[in-house]
């Protein structure tokens, strides 16, 4: 009897543990049938992702591009005097992001010289133009960009 009992038992194990099985398949071919349509579908980005300018296909660009760029700089900065008017001199890091109409946006120091030349530097870009934006999969993109900027004195 006991030896029956057994068997009935471990019978019983077995059976709950298939049903538990073919549950599990069942759920599970259901989201595979759920990713499967998402990856048919192709990864589609959130509207409000950023991309970094190293990761989109078609870069943004500045009009005219870098030469016209750095002509920019050079004709709109305008140094701010050091104490004793002497000229500051140093780099300045600045990151932004080009959006999709081409707008510069969100103009952020993120290595500064000194206070005056990171606001002349800030200053001088957000007055840029708009940019040609980056472009993925055939569609303009946010795209986060860096920029230095090195003041000299003479």
């Amino acid at each position: 009897m006991c030896r029956s009992r057994t068997v009935l038992a471990f019978s019983a194990l077995l059976i709950g543990m298939v049903a538990f099985a073919q549950s599990s398949v069942g759920a599970l071919g259901k989201s595979s049938e759920a990713a499967q349509q998402v990856f048919d579908r192709g990864l589609q980005q959130p509207s409000d992702t950023i991309w970094d300018v190293g990761a989109v296909q078609v870069q943004p660009q500045y009009p005219g591009g870098d030469t016209a760029m750095y002509n920019y700089l050079v004709e709109s900065i305008v140094y701010p005097e050091g104490e004793g008017n002497i000229r500051l001199a140093g780099k300045v890091y600045l990151e932004f992001i080009v959006r999709k109409d081409g707008r510069v946006d969100q103009v952020n120091v993120r290595r500064g010289a000194s206070p005056a030349l990171d606001a002349e530097a800030v200053r001088v870009v957000r007055a840029m133009p708009r940019w040609t934006p980056a472009f993925m999969n055939g569609k303009p993109v946010d795209t986060r960009y860096m920029l230095p900027i090195m003041f000299m004195a003479e």
